[in-house]
């Protein structure tokens, strides 16, 4: 009969039983065991730190970015491109400062595939209607068309054997991007202090600053605008508007004229500095005007307009805009009935002007 270990007190002794192999085998067993915990440990505490690290290295590349510097914002936004060690939240901001970058340098090739590789990391990837360019979006929704397996099963067999991967002839280049996805009809409409730089008082030589319509003529000097546009390109802009308000002083000289209202049509050209995606952007309008208005002795008057603001962004189809305008009216008794160009300001002419205009303008098209 086989012998069985022998119990010494509440103690078996299973382990003399054992040979010297199999002893060793379950050591390095629990070794190898107690290695890959350490093992995954380390690497889930080596990705968080790399996560920290490329959090601050895309906080450099987006304030390059912001620079125009976009070869660096390149350059370090691509160090942190690997899902796998960073993450997929911060491999797809990387690759979406890529995109950015690579549009600004018309590298539409290098643009192209930052947006495949982040619909390869997430197929439902798609970019903020709000905070993200409108040339990014229009971009991304290009090549979602374009690499998604409906637009594939659709497209017609490659014969010559080469690859569809050259975005140079499959997309614009990234000025005609830009420029069409800024294209569109807007409206804008908004009000403010209006004022009348002529021939009245006649006591005194009156200037767009001095004002005298708070104290003197009929009335509060108010004036209300609307104007319907057409953004062409980024920077220009063909406008229609309609300004009308009370200009007290021009009805001044009672009962010769007795109402002080005027209304001024216009036709504009307005050009908008600095980058189409920046939040705050300067413009100058440039253009011609028809004013009329007034009971008595007044005629219609046309000249030059020109004027300038700031274009504050609220969101992407939605901005905050503060400004001036000068409408000059020829001949100088049309708009006021009187012909002083001794004492007035602006000599033979008069101006029927928008001394501080706010308002919102709003876009329709992308």
């Amino acid at each position: 009969m086989p012998h069985l270990p022998v119990a010494t007190g509440r103690h078996c002794t299973v382990s003399s039983t054992l040979t010297r192999p199999t002893r060793v085998l379950l050591l390095v067993g629990l070794v190898a065991t107690m290695g890959l915990s350490t093992t995954d440990k380390a690497s889930a505490q080596v990705q968080a730190d790399t996560t920290a690290t490329c959090a601050d290295r895309l906080d450099a590349a987006e304030q390059a970015y912001r620079n125009r510097d976009f070869g660096t914002a390149i350059s370090r936004a691509s160090r942190c491109t690997d899902p796998e060690a960073v993450g997929e939240a911060t491999a797809l901001r990387a690759y979406r400062l890529v995109t950015l970058a690579s549009l600004r340098q018309g590298a539409l090739v290098q643009a192209r595939t930052a947006v495949e590789n982040m619909l390869q990391i997430d197929p439902a990837y798609t970019a903020d209607p709000i905070s993200d360019p409108p040339s990014y979006d229009l971009f991304v929704s290009m090549v979602r068309e374009d690499v998604s397996p409906e637009a594939t099963a659709e497209a017609e067999p490659d014969t010559t054997g080469t690859e569809r991967d050259d975005a140079e002839t499959m997309f614009p280049s990234a000025s005609q991007t830009v420029a069409r996805s800024h294209r569109g009809v807007f409206l804008k409409f908004g009000g403010g202090i209006s004022d009348y730089t002529g021939d009245y008082p006649a006591q005194n030589v009156g200037h767009p600053l001095d004002f005298q319509e708070f104290i003197t003529g009929s009335g509060v000097p108010f004036m209300a605008s609307v104007e319907l546009g057409y953004q062409i390109s980024p920077g220009w802009a063909v406008v229609a508007g309609f300004q009308f308000g009370n200009y007290p002083i021009v009805g001044y000289k009672k009962p010769t004229i007795n109402d002080s209202y005027r209304y001024t049509p216009q036709l504009l050209v307005r050009y908008t500095f600095r980058d189409p995606d920046r939040t705050v952007r300067p413009y100058l309008d440039l253009g011609g005007n028809a004013t009329f208005g007034g009971e008595r002795f007044t005629s219609t008057g046309a000249g030059p307009s020109v004027g300038g603001g700031l274009s504050i962004s609220l969101s992407r189809t939605t901005a905050f805009y503060v400004e001036s305008r000068f409408n000059v009216t020829l001949p100088d008794g049309a708009i006021d009935a009187a012909a002083f160009s001794k004492t007035g300001f602006w000599g033979p002419f008069d101006s029927l002007n928008q001394l501080l205009g706010v308002g919102l303008q709003i876009r329709f098209g992308r």
